[in-house]
């Protein structure tokens, strides 16, 4: 015996299992997105009914963001402006308000974004 091997099935093998990988982690991230984006969604309609104008026009938006063995939203309101006033809305003051739900929406969601991811996690094998 010689010592040398043809690797080819090998090196295939190894690129079909990265390949994988890297679709598994978009299907994660879009999974992520649509989770953030509904919630998102979830807290405008929420401030939309709200009968005081200034919290009707409070700016939601979130970020995803991405490092080794992690994807993670941010969802909130922007800073500044009518922005000032998200905490107002969703836990009030000594004289009342919070009237609105921040983290009750991303319960709500939080079910279906785990089925979402578990299925990506998997998908391939």
């Amino acid at each position: 015996m010689s010592g040398l091997f043809d690797a080819s099935e090998l090196m295939a093998f190894g690129d079909a299992l990265l390949a994988k990988g890297v679709a598994r982690r978009a299907l994660i991230s879009a999974s992520v997105k649509k989770g953030a984006q509904n919630v998102k969604n979830s807290i405008r309609d929420d401030l939309k009914g709200s009968g005081n104008k200034a919290f009707r026009s409070i700016p939601i938006s979130y970020t995803l963001q991405e490092s080794a063995g992690r994807i993670t939203a941010a969802i909130g309101p922007t800073k500044g402006g009518a922005g000032l006033l998200a905490n107002i809305a969703f836990f009030g003051t000594a004289k009342g308000g919070g009237t609105h739900q921040f983290y009750e929406h991303g319960e709500e969601e939080l079910p279906k974004l785990a089925e979402y991811v578990a299925r990506a996690a998997v998908e391939g094998f």
